[in-house]
């Protein structure tokens, strides 16, 4: 191959034809709005074709999507086998990138999202635990599954990077299997600050707060996530119930367990200041109706919502980034980080600091200056990069 011939060389000339690997193309649910987000970025200068089960789309940009059987939603294990084997199969050679954002065996690279499966296995330091595990597997077609397709994806091959949206995903990976520094890219979350700013406007905190009930002397603390028990909700309204004022209001938006925390609510007598509203659409408006964001995960690789309500101006309490890898792009104080955000004292304590007006301002500012420089544009130029070094590495490889 003549070096103007070569794939890097017409990476500026033409546009590049790429393979997006991902089961739900929607925007629920991080890992899939992500995804989303990106694609449709890189739509608006190359050939993008989507390989997917199901997707919902109605963007400006053109994407060319392509059905993979899905002959069954459960067990989900089997789900992704088939996904993995169809998308290699419909996959050819005229694709300059394949880019997967799921547990598959055939791509160029993959963004991986979350911690390894395997993690539970390795961070375990008892002999006889570690022993007792393995046996599970063997009895568990679900987990042998899992454990066969992560070790593909994570099996070295010269011409693959992999994308990582925070560092403690790469931390993890490196834990789990021997790979090498360079052997990585990364890509945060990005934020469409412009959308959140005219979300976030004094008619649409008025009707918001109107529809939920809510004073306009309330001071209103919201928590967005799913999975109550990772993202620390317990911990959340257990410091919630410490601090003793009428008119402290936690609003709840996100699916899980409802009636398990109704009754812990109940339980620590704070009912009357929770509100729970399930899943929201167009959450952006609902940062509107908040004083302080709020978010005490015990895990979380690179969550969106609190450089979301960051982007909105609002002033933001989360875990630290040995819990969360969004808390790794905080670098100046834009945020309130909590060393042990199992500790409802702590909570408490941070939740008091922001009753001052005046320091809620300064931090929301801090945290939407800094949410301006995190564009979905700058995570679609990080892929980018990451694209060009394994062109690089194909033509090193004479593919």
């Amino acid at each position: 191959m003549n070096k103007t011939d070569s794939p890097l060389a017409e990476i500026h000339k033409k546009p590049l034809k790429i393979a997006i690997l991902v089961r739900h193309f929607v925007t629920t649910g991080g890992m899939e709005r992500y995804c989303v987000e990106v694609t449709r970025q890189l739509a608006r200068n190359h050939e993008v074709h989507v390989f997917a089960q199901a997707w919902t789309w109605n963007g400006s940009e053109k994407i060319h999507f392509h059905k993979i059987p899905r002959f069954l939603e459960k067990p989900s294990f089997l789900n992704q086998l088939i996904f993995s084997y169809f998308t290699r199969k419909y996959l050819d050679e005229t694709y300059d990138i394949i880019h997967s954002h799921e547990r598959v065996t055939h791509f160029d690279t993959m963004t991986v999202h979350c911690p390894c499966f395997r993690t539970y296995i390795t961070e375990e330091q008892r002999w006889w635990k570690r022993l007792f595990l393995w046996l599970s597997i063997a009895v568990s077609p679900r987990k042998m599954a899992y454990l066969w397709l992560e070790k593909r994806q994570f099996l070295y091959k010269q011409e693959r990077i992999l994308i990582t949206v925070s560092d403690m995903i790469k931390k993890n990976v490196q834990a789990n299997y021997s790979l090498p520094d360079d052997y990585f890219g990364m890509a945060y979350p990005g934020v469409d600050s412009e959308l959140m700013k005219r979300a976030n406007n004094e008619k649409n905190r008025a009707k918001k707060r109107s529809e939920l009930g809510l004073k306009k002397e309330d001071l209103v603390v919201l928590f967005v996530g799913t999975e109550f028990k990772r993202k620390g909700l317990e911990a959340l309204f257990r410091g919630f119930a410490l601090i003793d004022r009428t008119d402290l209001i936690l609003i709840v938006a996100g699916g899980g367990e409802q009636e398990k925390y109704r009754r812990l609510a109940h339980k620590l007598r704070i009912e009357n200041r929770v509100l729970f509203l399930g899943m929201v659409e167009e959450i952006e408006k609902l940062y509107a109706i908040a004083d302080i964001y709020i978010l005490p995960t015990l895990l979380e690789p690179a969550g969106m919502s609190p450089i979301e309500a960051m982007a909105s101006g609002i002033p933001t309490i989360m875990s630290s980034s040995t819990y969360a890898g969004s808390a790794e792009l905080i670098k100046n104080n834009e945020a309130i980080l909590l060393e042990h955000p199992e500790k409802p004292v702590d909570i408490a304590n941070s939740i008091n600091r922001l009753m001052d007006e005046e320091y809620r301002s300064e931090l929301g500012r801090r945290g939407q200056g800094l949410a301006a420089q995190l564009t979905w544009g700058k995570t679609t130029k990080d892929t980018l990069d990451v694209y060009k070094r394994i062109l690089k590495k194909k033509e090193e490889y004479g593919r």
